[in-house]
């Protein structure tokens, strides 16, 4: 199994996983309305999705994914004056409807640099799996590091994560979310299944341990970039920390190789005073292996600082 940035080009696969265990409880207009909400959420900077997919006999097949969506901090305060089951499906429900609940992508770079940013988690749905089930499993494992990749480098007030199951609101209070509402009563009416049973939990600096050494502290602390890396040249890189090779992400991008490589060359030049050996001339007959050690280590570094890879607004 691996994780990627989901496209457009998913939407299908992620609409029919949207059922089973853990999924968003939706009521009709808006599951029938999935595909357009869906494309919505994937062309605003204000939404993360990561798509978890394993081989199978007629290619790679999407399993599940897992998701968060930037936040009005007034749609924050309105939901905790007066709380209810199902945030994310009320989002969902008021972008359908025209509204402008998520953050524009200035209003993400202001917010990341200095107040820090509210995000809303798009719970990860595992069908007809149990609990102990091995793909299960082998997801949960690698859940975490696709959280990471989606949200690590960004400067996080708080996350709130609404599940729908014990088992999972049982494995996220024991990684340190508390408990914000129990709407678990719910289950059975409306359009809450009888096996749903809403949970809000949240975590913010505040939940950390004092002196925390862990996957959050990269989310609610991270250090300025210091890179100046250009959007374009940000895109290049996110891709690449997929997997991707240049000219998957050319065609991701919808750019050209010859552009690819200019962006690289860029990347290095503001990787030198931090990553020494990046720039300088090959020897003849090692371009290739030195070009591969180049991007190895350039990729490396960056997985490591996130943070030079967000929006961000001197």
């Amino acid at each position: 199994m691996r994780f990627r940035e989901a496209a457009e080009s998913d939407i299908n696969a992620i609409v029919g996983l949207m059922d089973g265990r853990n999924a968003l409880p939706l009521e009709p207009r808006v599951r029938q309305a999935l595909p357009h909400v869906m494309g919505r959420l994937l062309s605003s900077p204000a939404c993360t999705l990561t798509l978890f997919e394993e081989d199978g006999p007629s290619g790679a097949q999407a399993v599940s994914f897992v998701g968060g969506l930037f936040v009005r901090e007034p749609v924050i305060e309105r939901y905790l004056e007066a709380p209810f089951p199902g945030l994310v499906p009320a989002l969902l429900r008021d972008l359908l409807d025209g509204g402008q609940p998520l953050l524009t992508l200035d209003e993400i770079r202001r917010a990341n640099a200095v107040g820090g940013l509210t995000l809303a988690v798009l719970p990860i749905p595992y069908g007809r799996w149990k609990w102990d089930d091995a793909t299960f499993v082998e997801l949960r494992k690698l859940a975490p590091q696709a959280f990471l990749r989606q949200v690590g480098g960004y400067r996080l007030r708080a996350i709130y994560y609404e599940v729908f199951t014990d088992e999972i609101a049982d494995y996220l209070r024991a990684g340190g979310y508390r408990l914000l509402h129990d709407f678990s009563a719910c289950a059975g009416s409306e359009h809450f299944g009888k096996d749903c049973r809403p949970r809000m939990l949240r975590l913010t600096p505040a939940d950390l341990p004092p002196g925390a050494m862990s996957m959050a502290t990269q989310m609610f602390e991270p250090p300025a970039p210091r890179l100046g890396l250009t959007p374009a040249e940000q895109r290049v890189v996110l891709r690449a920390l997929d997997g991707a090779s240049d000219q998957a992400v050319a065609e991701s991008l919808g750019l050209s190789p010859e552009t690819i490589r200019s962006n690289w060359k860029s990347i290095y030049q503001r990787l030198a005073a931090f990553v020494p050996g990046l720039v300088g001339a090959t020897s003849a007959g090692d371009g290739a292996t030195r070009g591969t050690e180049r991007r190895r280590a350039a990729i490396e570094y960056l997985r490591q600082n996130m943070h030079e890879l967000r929006p961000w607004s001197r």
